[in-house]
């Protein structure tokens, strides 16, 4: 969540006076498009932790910004680019006057506060020309698309072959700065994982990983073994979030609410895939049906030894990143106005104004910026009651 004073966000919700948005350029080669040059409610702005039906224990989406154009002649493919949002509001109401009596003397009424914000920074993939021939609809993404464009599978090999114990920590370090120019953090992360060993073989990275394995890949998987998801900051710096007890935000107003009867089942077991096509269990099978998280890893397809990494999720001491209702939330979808301080990884609590359910209480897994004076902020978790409801149906039925 980005971080505001509750006065703030109270003052940007109620007291709002406008906000403007601005396309600057970092490398100084453009000069910035100002509000007289975007087409008017046009932006849109989407980043997401999770964009699957099941829920994933970590993972790495690029972030998409459409905005359209207008009278911008110059050539916008492949330049970098910065969104920053304006938004003033007012800081105190009106009165005619410092006293409830008459007054020779002059009042200055409210005044007004300014936040200043980037919301995004990338490299436009598209600005292509609409019908009205003077307006372009650019299509640009983060840098997590950038490691969607670089292959693994030589470095991957080569790991194998000379560093099969590396570190996770190390694993990280030379994905990230292989795709970000200046690998930056916004924020120091140490995964519980770090520090882990791997053991890697040649022929299991050979049967596991193809040319198509891209280095997005193994930094979602990365991730999903440290309990964390990867997004990029409006700044352009990488930071790991993980959602374990996140401040909840009371939202009590929204345009637009449809949410799940059920809330998703606590996790109670964990199968990762080694050796190809052996699986690595952990945990507790209960009489209540709980949920089973089974994953094809494929850094740990290509381990021969996975028991350190998977019993680290939970040591059995004070350390837990899975187990019990840590990852419980109701399955929704929400448009409120506003609130664009909130990001994937928050937690929220909708107030529903019914009797049965109170209150929707979920992460947001997904966020969806629209306009600008007008803006619509679209949250959302998808997920099912039960992961691998396959598997133990048919354990069950055994």
């Amino acid at each position: 969540m980005i971080n505001l004073t509750d006065e703030v966000k109270k003052q940007l919700l109620n007291d709002s006076l406008q906000r403007e948005i601005i396309i600057s350029f970092p490398d100084n080669d453009i000069p910035d498009i100002t509000g007289e040059n975007i087409v008017s409610e046009s932006l849109e702005l989407t980043q997401a932790i999770s964009d699957g039906k099941e829920f994933k224990l970590g993972g790495c989406i690029a972030g998409q910004l459409t905005v359209r154009v207008i009278n911008v002649d110059t050539e916008l493919n492949g330049k970098r680019i910065k969104v920053i949002m304006k938004q003033s509001y007012s800081k105190g109401l009106l009165f005619p006057s410092d006293t409830v009596l008459p007054s020779a003397d002059l009042y200055c009424g409210y005044q007004s506060g300014v936040i200043e914000m980037s919301l995004f920074c990338g490299t436009v993939n598209s600005s292509s020309r609409q019908k009205n021939r003077a307006v372009k609809e650019i299509i640009a993404y983060d840098d997590l698309y950038l490691a969607s464009q670089k292959y693994a599978y030589n470095y991957f090999t080569s790991l194998a072959i000379y560093s099969p114990k590396i570190s996770l920590y190390d694993l990280r370090v030379y994905l990230c700065s292989n795709f970000l120019k200046d690998y930056d953090y916004e924020n120091e992360f140490t995964g519980f994982n770090d520090s882990n060993e791997l053991s890697l073989k040649l022929d299991l990275v050979k049967s596991v990983f193809n040319d198509k394995t891209t280095i997005a890949d193994l930094l979602s998987a990365y991730c999903e073994l440290n309990a964390c998801f990867a997004i990029m900051s409006g700044e352009g710096k990488i930071k790991f979030i993980q959602i374990l007890n996140p401040k909840t935000e009371v939202v009590d107003n929204y345009s637009n609410l449809d949410f799940e009867e059920y809330t998703t089942r606590s996790i109670n077991l964990i199968k990762f895939k080694y050796n190809k096509d052996s699986y690595f269990s952990y945990g507790h099978t209960e009489e209540e049906k709980q949920s089973w998280y089974i994953s094809d890893n494929i850094i740990t397809a290509c381990c021969t030894d996975i028991a350190g990494i998977v019993t680290s999720f939970n040591d059995n001491k004070d350390n837990n990143y899975i187990f019990y209702n840590l990852y419980a939330y109701r399955p929704f979808k929400a448009d409120v106005y506003g609130r664009w301080w909130l990001e994937c990884g928050d937690k929220v609590s909708i107030k529903t104004g019914f009797t049965d359910t109170e209150t929707v209480d979920s992460f947001i897994l997904e966020r969806t910026l629209k306009g600008t004076n007008g803006m619509r902020v679209r949250l959302t978790a998808e997920g099912t009651e039960y992961l691998g409801k396959d598997e133990i149906n048919e354990l069950q039925q055994n």
